[in-house]
């Protein structure tokens, strides 16, 4: 049980309502001492209509305060239903304004954007009270202060005797015992103030409240049953006649404010100021969709590059180098530069390494550059040796068919998308056409594979011209020749027919663990490796860097708009300091009012999260629609991970918490009495 709270204050038969002991209140005013109230000692019963009268700046408003749990005594004790509240904590007097007492503002003090039946029914959620329950109390009280048929009428559109009346509603909504009226016809027409006087007395005199009208009008006297004269904070006591016997006001259990009626209150509140929501939110919008956009860019191009990798073989394939050292390439996918003795790759090396523990097998690894030409259109085709057949069971090994088929035949090949398209020219490219057809390559140099870095040579004697029927399509800059054909073409480029050397070799382990160990082995024999699973972990490392450098710009965007944020809400705060006072005064807690301000910060940061999920996605998709033709681009260059769109949202509303947590400790701060006489 928290240290704070307190119990409900329970009616006693025989004690009076309220009892003040010798208070007295001080406060300084420059370095001047005032006195408002001095060594004031008084008691209300159930049932009495007590008039305090005086005149301006005498205390009434003062005692008034401190009879309602909104200000504290210098000196003395305030015992309401037999229990001293002087020295309650903040939410102890919160709980005693909520269940014990009912103010009524000669301002009226409406929040201005709801209506009747939402102000009345503000003090019942404040008290946690269930929406069909405080609807139901709201308007039977609105009936009995004449006003049901204008229960969805704002403030602005009542009259000033309608609004006092649906203030008094308000007042009785929790059924407290005590009802304090400041000045409660001060802004009415006589004939207005008369029905009001009339109603309050018949709260006492009929339901047994106590009520406490604070004025500085000697025509109350007469609707008065205690008569409270104060003048220069000392107080003369007059008792005009006793009150009728009434009964203790018996009350239901009462709550406080949860997480969701503040949600809805949160919520009503942006709904009303809708207008300064979209422009705060937009702040954060811009920052999501800013950081949603790069960093789904660069986990898209990543999903490329990674595709495009994954393509030029199993992740269980070393790619050896003649050169025994080699120094890492300045780009990502680049070739290697590599440096050190060359070892030649010979077919008894490949045979070595294939009966290497934990080699599955091993075979030539190469690139032939070719002149490509159908139909009189050319272009340059990039081709690599499809594996030995024997191992085309192994997966992964053999290359991602967008269409056709893969093929064993003597010049059958895999080509390229880009090549294809180029050779059959139009702006929407019917590749299917190539499909069985034969194009001319014309094979102009050889070199290493992508990750061997040995360099392009030309062939020893002119290569004639190779007619190569197109068996399928790769999404890939690289196309495939069998594995025969391939060899053929590489004894070509050769001068000695009988001792082959060759620019690359591929080894394939059995399993991903034996990679590493497989790797070892084959460096002690002086060549260098590398394998997919290196270039992954590169291309990871590489793209980690980019996608945090693209988030910290979405960051950058995020934290003006927090400021923003910050900014906006300390106005709103300045702005809505009246409408934190009357919260305060029904009852609410500090806290309720730090989270009321949270909460909508928290509303903001996830509309504009979501939002700038929306926007970002939007982008990067219409992107993706402008590069989807580009064969160069098998994925599209954004994505969307759910990890993202988690990250977005989390950072809005973070970030607007953040921003928000300032203000609402503002606003929670207030003095309930000094918000109030801001108009």
């Amino acid at each position: 049980m928290p240290s704070d709270w307190a119990p409900p204050l329970s009616p006693q038969e025989d004690a009076p309502l309220v009892r003040i002991n010798h208070i007295t209140k001080e406060y300084l005013r420059g370095d001047e001492k005032v006195i408002a109230l001095g060594d004031v000692s008084f008691s209300i019963s159930y049932g009495t209509v007590a008039v305090v009268l005086g005149p301006s700046g005498g205390g009434k408003s003062t005692l008034l305060h401190i009879l309602g749990g909104m200000d504290r005594p210098t000196t003395g004790n305030i015992y309401v239903l037999g229990d001293d509240i002087s020295h309650w904590k903040s939410d102890q007097l919160a709980q005693y304004r909520r269940e014990t007492v009912g103010f009524i503002f000669q301002s009226f003090h409406l929040i201005a954007n709801m209506t009747a039946l939402e102000n009345v029914e503000l003090p019942l959620m404040l008290a946690g009270v269930p929406k069909e329950h405080r609807h139901l109390r709201a308007m039977e009280l609105l009936d009995r202060v004449g006003l049901a048929d204008r229960h969805n009428h704002k403030p602005g559109e009542l009259s000033g005797g309608q609004a006092q009346r649906v203030a008094i509603a308000r007042a009785l909504a929790a059924d407290p015992p005590l009802i304090l009226a400041d000045e409660p016809t001060g802004n009415l027409d006589s004939q207005s103030g008369e029905e009001i006087m009339a109603l309050l007395t018949s709260l006492a005199h009929e339901d047994g409240h106590c009520v406490v009208i604070v004025t500085h009008n000697e025509d109350f006297i007469p609707y008065a049953d205690k008569v409270l004269r104060i003048k220069d904070g000392h107080v003369q006591e007059q008792v005009q006649s006793p009150p009728p016997s009434t009964h203790p006001i018996q009350r239901g259990n009462l709550n406080r404010a949860g997480w969701l009626t503040l949600y809805a209150l949160a919520w009503h509140s942006l709904v009303h100021r809708l207008a300064r929501g979209l422009l705060t939110g937009l702040g954060i919008a811009i920052g999501v969709a800013a950081m949603v956009l790069l960093i789904g860019l660069g986990s898209g191009l990543k999903s490329n590059v990674v595709q495009s990798v994954l393509s030029l073989g199993p992740l269980n394939a070393i790619n050896v180098s003649p050169q025994a050292a080699h120094s890492q390439s300045g780009g990502i996918l680049s070739p290697n530069v590599v440096s050190g003795p060359s070892r030649p790759i010979t077919q008894k090396t490949l045979d070595r390494f294939s009966r290497l523990p934990g080699a599955r097998g091993a075979y030539l690894n190469a690139t032939f550059v070719a002149g490509a030409t159908y139909k009189g259109r050319s272009t340059t085709a990039a081709v690599n040796p499809l594996p030995p057949e024997k191992f085309w069971h192994v997966p992964g090994v053999l290359p991602t068919i967008i269409q056709g088929h893969v093929s064993d035949k003597p010049l059958h090949a895999l080509v390229p998308l880009s090549v294809a398209q180029a050779l059959v020219g139009g702006t929407h490219p019917k590749v299917s056409q190539l499909l069985g057809k034969t194009i001319v390559f014309r094979v102009e140099t050889v070199s290493g594979s992508l990750f061997t870095g040995q360099g392009l040579t030309g062939p020893s004697h002119p290569i004639r011209n190779q007619s190569i029927i197109v068996s399928g399509f790769v999404n890939s800059g690289l196309g495939f020749v069998p594995y025969s054909t391939a060899m053929t073409w590489f004894k070509e480029f050769s001068s000695n027919t009988h001792d082959l050397h060759y620019p690359g070799a591929t080894v394939l382990a059995h399993s991903l663990s034996q990679v590493t160990p497989l790797t070892h082995r084959i460096g002690s024999m002086g060549y260098s490796t590398t394998t997919l699973q290196q270039a992954l972990q590169s291309i990871n490392k590489s793209f980690g860097l980019i996608e945090t450098g693209l988030g910290a710009v979405g960051g950058i965007a995020l934290v003006v708009a927090g400021l923003m944020i910050g900014v906006v809400m300390s106005m709103a705060v300045l702005e809505r300091r009246r409408e934190i006072g009357i919260l305060r005064a029904i009852g609410a807690r500090k806290r309720d009012i730090s989270r009321l301000f949270l909460l909508e910060a928290l509303s903001i940061g996830l509309i504009g999260g979501i939002v700038g999920i929306g926007v970002g996605s939007a982008v990067g998709y219409a992107i993706n629609a402008v590069v989807d033709h580009s064969p160069q681009i098998s994925h599209g260059i954004f994505t969307l991970p759910l990890w993202l769109v988690g990250t977005g949202l989390l950072f809005g509303a973070g970030v607007s918490i953040i921003a928000g947590a300032v203000p609402a400790s503002h606003a929670s701060s207030l003095n309930p009495v000094d918000a109030l006489r801001q108009e």
